[in-house]
């Protein structure tokens, strides 16, 4: 009895897992509006009722397929700190969260569009983006705690900072990337990176960034 409750996880595990890589698909070329439970469930070959197996609606699946990104976004991006060259640190948490955000660009579009007309997706939004803006806001608070920065508001600077990053990547690489292909992920890089260590620092011994996540 327990192999073949062992089975029966597995393969209800492998399906989950199916209609959710067929959601993301669908959501990222549809974009939110347009996508359909039909549509997920010819991408995924499974039967129409097979998804309410797993999902309450179209909402409940596009939560769980921005969660599965959002959680791969912070956790490349919390390995990235231990340099000790600080703007080594933003250039490498910049650059992951740019590659995590271009390679699903089109859930981004999705995002937007769910958020804007659905009060429950804004709310997940403003959840999602709330662990990367208080990691950052940690960092902030440790680095004035430190002397290393100036006196500064570590809330709004965080969310300032961490916005920046999010509205850049969202304007280069969803709504109008710049004639002859995507803007060079290296350029941005340099730039926020820059822009943040000029922002915040103020010419002190800067220690590592990666001593304050805690």
């Amino acid at each position: 009895m327990t192999e073949g409750r062992t089975k029966r996880q597995r393969r209800a595990e492998l399906t989950a897992d199916q209609l959710l890589e067929a959601a993301r698909l669908v959501f990222e070329t549809k974009g939110y509006q347009a996508a359909t439970v039909g549509a997920i469930t010819r991408a995924a070959h499974t039967a129409h009722g097979t998804f309410y197996l797993y999902f309450r609606n179209k909402r409940d699946v596009f939560s769980r397929v921005v969660y599965q990104v959002c959680r791969e976004m912070y956790e490349a991006g919390d390995s990235v700190w231990d340099s000790s060259d600080p703007v080594e640190s933003l250039r490498a948490a910049i650059r992951t969260f740019l590659d995590v955000f271009s390679r699903h660009r089109g859930l981004w579009r999705a995002l937007i569009q769910g958020a804007l007309d659905d009060p429950e997706l804004e709310a997940m939004w403003v959840e999602l983006r709330r662990p990367f803006i208080e990691r950052t806001e940690r960092v902030l608070e440790g680095l004035q705690a430190a002397g290393a920065v100036q006196p500064l508001d570590a809330a709004v600077w965080a969310t300032a900072l961490s916005s920046m990053v999010e509205w850049v990547a969202f304007t280069h690489f969803v709504l109008a990337p710049p004639p002859g292909g995507d803007a060079d992920p290296d350029r941005l890089v340099e730039g926020m990176a820059n822009l943040w260590y000029r922002a915040m620092f103020s010419g002190a011994d800067v220690p590592a960034l990666g001593a304050f996540l805690v």
